[in-house]
């Protein structure tokens, strides 16, 4: 872990705090977000970049969840093939008050993965072929459910806009910093620092939200799964099997640094599930639904 404060690895969801702060960090993401288009162009650059943030946050879910398995390589699971699957899909949705069921998908690839995708009725969870065969029917019916938590929050938005926010920030800092580079030749080097430091902050603050609704989904699969032992044996034998198919692979020979994942080691998330409070007394579903 690195040396940094306990309320600084909290905030940055390096470790449990015990309540997500989504809100915090994309605020803060914002926030650099605002320093850049004032840098580079004053009030009127800092409208234009949320003008334009909002348009892509209006054009962002024209890409379907379709289009998306279909760039994945990933296949539909048939209920006649996978009947068990979909039924674990149907009861959770109806425990977490989804008016919808997400459909399914099998992802290829090695190791065991799973993502959710799409809002509401085009909501999609894909599992990996590994989880399908290597997990046990508790296992996997704890991994829908953590993915089921990512789709009541409508996670998929809140990624969608902190990456927007990122590649935004990144765009201004980048055009500034040539912009003053080639019409003044020596910008102050406040300003170069400001600039280059930017998108790296963003960056951060982006894997930062992502570990956070890491910590909020096993929550949530907490609570539809009446506790949180079955998650905890499924996050512990999916740590050991991926170690064990994905070591071939380079990039994972080494551990990333934790700034750096977008899912909190899994014996952070253990803690964290450890350190919850009863089955459904921590009120996960019973707040409005974003």
């Amino acid at each position: 872990m690195l040396d940094l404060s306990n309320s600084v690895q909290r905030f940055l969801a390096l470790r449990p705090g015990g309540v997500t702060h989504t809100v915090g960090l994309m605020a803060s993401m914002a926030g650099v977000l605002v320093v850049c288009a004032w840098i580079f162009g004053g009030p009127m650059m800092t409208v234009s970049a949320f003008f334009a943030i909002a348009l892509m946050v209006v054009l962002g879910p024209m890409v379907s969840s379709d289009v998306i398995m279909k760039l994945l390589r990933a296949k539909p699971m048939a209920a006649q093939s996978y009947p068990a699957l979909h039924e674990m899909a149907v009861l959770l949705a109806q425990r977490a008050g989804l008016t919808f069921v997400p459909r399914l998908y099998l992802l290829p690839g090695k190791g065991v993965n799973a993502i959710t995708t799409g809002k509401d009725d085009s909501t999609i969870i894909a599992l990996s072929q590994d989880a399908v065969n290597s997990l046990s029917p508790r296992q996997l019916r704890a991994v829908l459910a953590h993915e089921i938590a990512h789709a009541w929050h409508n996670d998929t938005q809140i990624l969608m806009m902190t990456d927007i926010l990122y590649r935004t920030t990144w765009t201004l800092a980048m055009f500034a910093m040539f912009m003053f580079i080639f019409n003044d030749g020596t910008p102050p080097l406040w300003l170069v620092i400001v600039l280059a430091a930017a998108p790296s902050i963003s960056f951060l603050l982006q894997r930062a939200v992502i570990r956070d609704r890491e910590f909020a989904a096993d929550h949530g699969a907490s609570d539809l799964l009446g506790g949180a032992d079955d998650l905890i044996d499924a996050l512990t034998h999916i740590d050991q099997i991926n170690r064990r198919t994905l070591r071939l692979i380079p990039y994972r020979s080494t551990q990333p640094p934790a700034l750096l994942d977008t899912h909190p080691s899994v014996t952070t998330r253990i803690e964290a599930l450890r350190n919850l409070p009863p089955p459904f007394a921590g009120g996960f579903f019973s707040q409005p639904r974003p």
